[in-house]
C-alpha cells in the first residue's frame, strides 16, 4: 500500500513537471507557436516555392500569350506566356487558372482587370 502510494506520487510529479515544461516552451511572450516552428514552416514553404520555380523553368517552353483567371473571380490577367503564369502560382496565395485567351483580348500584359474588359 505504501509502495503504490509512493509510485503514484512520483508519477504525478513527473506528469506535472512535463506539463509545466511543455507549457512554458510553447508560448513565448504571448505567441501561440514557438519560434522554431514558425521558422521551420517558412523555410519549408520557401523550399517548395524554389523547387516549383526550378521545375517550371526546366520543363516549360511556352511562347504564346496566355490568359488566366484569378481563382474563381471575374479577374483576368494576360501573361506573356504560360510559363509566366505557372511561375506566378509558385509559392503564392494567388492561383491563376488558364482560360480562353478571348477573355484577355485587348488587355495589356501583367495588368489585372475584369475578364473580357479589354475592348472597353
Amino acid at each position: 500500500m505504501r509502495a503504490s502510494l509512493l509510485v503514484c506520487v512520483i508519477l504525478a510529479t513527473v506528469f506535472f513537471l512535463n506539463v509545466s515544461a511543455s507549457n512554458s516552451s510553447s508560448s513565448e511572450e504571448g505567441f501561440d507557436s514557438p519560434v522554431g516552428y514558425v521558422l521551420t514552416r517558412s523555410k519549408t514553404k520557401s523550399r517548395r516555392s524554389q523547387a516549383c520555380r526550378r521545375n517550371v523553368q526546366r520543363n516549360c517552353s511556352s511562347t504564346t500569350k496566355t490568359c488566366a483567371r484569378l481563382g474563381r473571380a471575374n479577374i483576368c490577367q494576360a501573361f506573356k506566356n504560360d510559363c509566366q503564369r505557372q511561375l506566378s502560382n509558385c509559392g503564392s496565395k494567388k492561383f491563376y487558372r488558364k482560360v480562353d485567351v478571348a477573355l484577355c483580348r485587348g488587355l495589356p500584359i501583367d495588368v489585372v482587370r475584369p475578364c473580357g474588359s479589354g475592348n472597353n
